[in-house]
């Protein structure tokens, strides 16, 4: 009979509590120790054992433990077990081919991907290609010198591997592993059976990802490891697979396929308790110690600045980044669901931010409710945007959740925005002011003003826009501004950083490279900075 038990006892002790551990992960625990009671799956005990034993031959190759063996710890030993444990019985085929694994930094990550792909190499399939994806040149190579490092730990005579500047081979099998820079140009038509995506949180989309599945199809047994530290991209890749794999855990989702572990603390936890590091680091006091979190802690508490940085890395926490104006935290605090028919008999102002081109327009409507202000925006996008554009992947999911209009062509379609403010007037809506730049608009405000609009021109400028942005800022975090709940309003909020003058004006601009944009932020600023000449705003803050 299969003894299996020795892979159960760390489940076992995360349920019980004796190892302290996140909610995600005892819900990954609840799933696995679950899975040896199905009658369509069965555990392969000798799958595992061949694994974890060439992996604990391996010897460290740099640091304390230069020399030593590579012994996994048990929760390594639980992820190996999930990921080639279990196998479907009418097939035989193993069930998990896509891992998900989230961990703070300096938990020997880095070293579990390079053991995970020499394994890979020697005991997967014949003619396998194993690839391990950087984000960039520089981390490629560690990755590389790490994995070559482990391959020769194991084959010193160079009898059965051979290494190369950027290629292991493994004749035997006519396998061959490398590391690669994440350039899609150079990933279409791999073949890889084994592969691993590192520091996804630094992905801007899934295009990589993607190619990379897509070359899977032909192989029998593929696996697909994501592998990362939490990061900025609140709506980047790495978080939305991150919230997919906890509606799989949750039972909100089905796939038997996917493995997810997320080491990181709960919601309720203080980032500064000891007694919860651990939830994030289940490496502690193995490959990093008290002390090193305890200093990093300390610092953070001393220098305010370096707590977004800290919760992220050491924590596993997304937060936004230091430089983002307003935090994720707050927009969605303060987003929920509205209708238009919220704005009825309501007096409304509109900001509109029009694209230049072929880029994104936000039209905002502003009210008044008792002792609020709510806001709602659109966004338009031409068709030709949704393809070779770094936001393309974004785009398209936006358009099929109807929170973006696509209008046909390669501009902006401005004919259609103002047949929406005649439909929105048509139901009853009363539309007071419209306030808009009038830079590159003034056939479109011809047309509003044809069709009996109050058009009001509102300059971009810093000093305009300087009252709205604070009194924007001041509002949402008293709780006095709420927000459509709307995925790219908080995008472009966790895009956003303020620019000051020597004055102390200041107004929103983009804290990244062009990818990142804040239409919505624009728009919904200026409905506000608009709204501001009326005598009642003092009212509502």
């Amino acid at each position: 009979m299969t003894d299996f038990r020795k892979y159960q006892d760390y489940p076992k002790k995360v349920l019980s509590g004796e190892i302290v551990s996140c909610r995600y992960i005892k819900l990954a625990c609840e799933r696995y120790l679950s899975w040896f009671e199905r009658k369509d799956m069965e555990f392969r005990n000798q799958n595992v054992d061949r694994i974890v034993n060439v992996i604990e031959k391996m010897k460290h190759y740099s640091g304390k433990s230069a020399g030593k063996p590579f012994i996994l710890e048990p929760w390594e030993k639980w992820i190996i077990s999930n990921i080639y444990g279990f196998y479907w019985k009418d097939s035989g085929l193993r069930v998990i081919n896509k891992v998900f694994i989230l961990v703070a930094r300096k938990n020997g990550k880095s070293a579990l991907i390079g053991a995970m792909s020499i394994a890979e190499l020697l005991l997967g399939e014949s003619g396998g290609q194993v690839y391990n994806i950087a984000a960039s040149r520089e981390q490629a190579k560690l990755l590389f010198d790490m994995e070559s490092a482990f391959g020769k730990s194991l084959d010193p005579k160079r009898k059965h591997m051979k290494f190369q500047r950027d290629r292991i081979y493994f004749n035997a099998k006519n396998s061959y592993s490398r590391c690669l820079a994440s350039d899609t140009g150079k990933l279409d038509g791999l073949n890889p059976s084994f592969f691993v995506c590192d520091e996804t949180h630094a992905y801007p989309d899934s295009k990589i990802y993607d190619v990379l599945i897509s070359g899977q199809g032909f192989r029998e047994n593929p696996l697909a490891v994501q592998i990362s530290t939490a990061g900025y991209r609140m709506y980047g890749f790495c978080h939305s697979y991150r919230q997919m794999c906890i509606d799989i855990l949750e039972g909100l989702k089905q796939d038997d396929t996917q493995f997810a572990a997320i080491y990181e603390l709960d919601d309720e936890d203080d980032w500064t308790d000891e007694d919860v590091w651990v939830k994030a680091n289940p490496n502690l006091d193995v490959t990093l110690s008290r002390k090193y979190l305890r200093d990093q802690v300390n610092a953070a508490k001393n220098q305010p600045s370096l707590e977004v940085g800290v919760r992220t890395k050491n924590f596993n926490q997304w937060v936004s980044s230091s430089d983002v104006w307003i935090t994720t935290e707050t927009i969605q605090k303060q987003s929920r669901d509205i209708k238009l028919d919220d704005f009825k008999d309501k007096p409304i102002y509109v900001g509109v931010d029009l694209a230049a081109v072929s880029d994104i327009t936000a039209v905002t409507l502003l009210a008044e409710n008792e002792d609020e202000l709510f806001t709602k925006t659109f966004y338009y996008l031409p068709s030709s945007c949704l393809e070779g554009n770094v936001n393309s992947e974004k785009y398209k999911l936006w358009a099929r959740t109807g929170e973006l209009v696509i209008c046909p062509g390669n501009v902006t379609d401005y004919s259609i925005i103002t047949n929406d403010f005649l439909k929105m007037r048509d139901s009853g809506l009363n539309i007071q002011s419209v306030f808009y730049d009038t830079w590159n608009s003034t056939q479109w405000a011809t047309e509003m003003t044809d069709n009996n609009f109050n058009l009001v021109p509102f300059s971009q400028t810093i000093g305009n826009f300087n009252r709205g942005t604070k009194e924007f800022e001041r509002g949402i975090k008293q709780g006095k501004i709420v927000m459509d709940n709307n995925e790219i309003t908080r995008w472009m909020f966790s895009n956003v950083a303020l620019k000051f003058d020597h004055n102390d004006n200041c107004k929103p601009v983009k804290g990244g490279d062009e990818s990142q944009k804040i239409d919505g932020v624009i728009s919904n600023v200026q409905a506000l900075g608009g709204y501001l000449t009326e005598p009642h705003w003092n009212n509502i803050i």
